[in-house]
């Protein structure tokens, strides 16, 4: 059984109402936990709120156990304006939690998504994109490497604060870790690409996680060979104009020392920048796969760092059975 609830946050002086959207739908398979999904906290990130949509046809029979919470864009006013901040105060709103109800907009809003969403759900998936020029393929590992690997990215990133990598306070995950809910945040997609082949490996990414957690009946997919890297660099242009990429497709290795892409001025058509690989062996995490317009302090490329990274192997087919 599937319901929508509404959940009011505020008014805006032109008389507009700002609502976020939970669509709740019960499995009829008996007891299981409370997966909340959620996408678009920053809302130039849409292509988890297309996967979410996928999830929420595929089990609207309720062919699963326990309860589906999701929350497909979590950042209204920022996803109206293809923004990763708030246009109305300029918060991040995953930098906020747990919020404020008497605080900014953004703070006001988060103390929302955490009281009427996070504080509920017994496992967590928060759904992430390049934005709407570069384009990741990674997943976190917060408190549960099951859960993290069921997603199935051939790369996994272990934050840890004394090493380089996106390591934030305020993240809508922290609510979830902070009672111990299994949760894992996912860095698939965007850019100016067909997001079609993104939004089926989503899919099927929650899918399994949802098997992992015992929701989901079905096989699980059996898992892959993956790494888990412990440094993971963003690396920012520092001028502005057209950044043409050189370097190879996500997930292939890159030399330390090679260029990853080059800034070139619209008007004069000068190289105004060279970025090059910092890492000495390097893996491609994000990046521009189209010339795209930038500005200085852009995200250009994120870039794993393969030495020290932990290998775990894939599953090893049984005797008399073929995957």
């Amino acid at each position: 059984m599937a319901k929508m609830r509404r959940i009011p946050v505020a008014h805006f002086a032109s008389g507009e109402e700002i609502c976020l959207y939970i669509h709740e739908i019960v499995g009829k398979k008996g007891k299981g936990p409370l997966l909340g999904i959620s996408g678009a906290i920053h809302g130039n990130e849409p292509t988890g709120s297309y996967v979410i949509r996928e999830i929420a046809k595929h089990y609207a029979d309720g062919n699963f156990r326990g309860r589906l919470w999701l929350m497909p864009v979590t950042n209204p006013v920022a996803f109206q304006a293809n923004k990763r901040t708030s246009p109305v105060d300029g918060g991040n709103l995953n930098r906020v939690f747990p919020g404020k109800a008497n605080g900014m907009f953004t703070d006001l809003l988060a103390a929302k998504v955490k009281s009427e969403f996070l504080d509920h759900v017994e496992a967590y998936l928060d759904y992430h994109t390049g934005t709407d020029r570069p384009t990741v393929d990674y997943t976190y590992v917060h408190n549960d490497l099951g859960l993290s690997r069921a997603f199935g990215t051939r790369f996994l990133f272990r934050p840890m604060a004394d090493r380089a990598g996106p390591v934030f306070n305020g993240t809508s995950k922290a609510v979830t870790t902070a009672r111990g809910v299994p949760s894992v945040t996912i860095e698939l997609g965007g850019g100016v690409v067909d997001q079609r082949p993104y939004i089926d490996r989503g899919v099927e990414g929650i899918k399994n996680c949802m098997r992992y957690l015992k929701m989901d009946d079905t096989r699980p997919t059996p898992p892959i060979a993956q790494t888990v890297l412990g440094v993971l660099p963003t690396i920012y242009n520092t001028q502005g104009g057209f950044l043409y990429t050189e370097a190879p497709a996500l997930g292939e290795e890159i030399k330390g020392g090679a260029v990853l892409g080059r800034v070139v001025s619209p008007y004069t058509f000068k190289t105004l920048e060279v970025i090059k690989n910092p890492i000495k062996r390097g893996v491609m995490i994000l990046s521009h796969l189209t010339p795209n317009l930038v500005e200085p302090g852009d995200f250009s490329y994120m870039i794993g760092d393969l030495d020290g990274a932990e290998k775990l192997p894939g599953a090893k087919p049984k005797k008399g059975r073929h995957y």
